[in-house]
């Protein structure tokens, strides 16, 4: 059987239906092989033809004797019979209306979540709905400038920008070696 091959990049033709991986000059020398669980095809996400649980895990699924995969705990995904008192690392605990209840903690302002509730999810908000600036945290935020929190927000020169810091591990514009040598080298 002949089967149609696919020109990736000039350089590299697959033919998936007969298992062989060639070259425009002939044959790869790593072409997917069931026995060997380092061939090509083995651990590229796919479980592709020839491939199983047994010779490549990386790719395939253990599956029941229906061919369908069997649920593993610990794999990031409630599937099969898993639910949250199984395999909590994969599944929410679900409520009374179906959905996931929202989890403190998370990294994540889930619904029923706010920052009295929750501070390490949800942030402070202000009275148009959006997270309040907080000096410290890193970030220049709306309502913040240089005078009102120098940790986050940089000084500014006459166009705007953040003016050079002498000394800040950055060769920034308008430092030279001789203004600056710490930081232009």
């Amino acid at each position: 059987m002949r089967c149609l091959s696919v020109l990736i990049g000039s350089i590299l033709c697959v033919v998936a239906c007969t298992g062989e991986s060639v070259t425009e000059s002939g044959p790869h020398p790593h072409a997917l092989n069931a026995n060997d669980p380092n061939a090509d095809g083995c651990g590229n996400g796919f479980c592709e033809a020839g491939e199983t649980h047994a010779v490549c895990p990386a790719d395939c699924c253990e599956t029941d004797e229906g061919g369908a995969c069997l649920a593993v705990c610990g794999n990031g995904f409630c599937d099969g019979s898993e639910d949250h008192t199984a395999c909590p690392g994969d599944c929410c605990e679900v409520g009374s209306d179906g959905y996931c209840v929202a989890e403190c903690g998370n990294g994540f302002c889930e619904t029923g979540e706010d920052h009295a509730s929750c501070a390490s999810d949800c942030c402070e908000t202000t009275g148009s709905g959006g997270c309040a600036a907080v000096c410290g945290n890193g970030f220049c935020e709306a309502g913040e400038d240089h005078a009102s929190c120098a940790s986050d927000c940089c000084e500014t020169g006459p166009n705007g920008a953040c003016a050079p810091v002498c000394g800040n591990g950055f060769c920034e514009e308008g430092e030279t070696t001789t203004s600056c040598a710490t930081d232009c080298h």
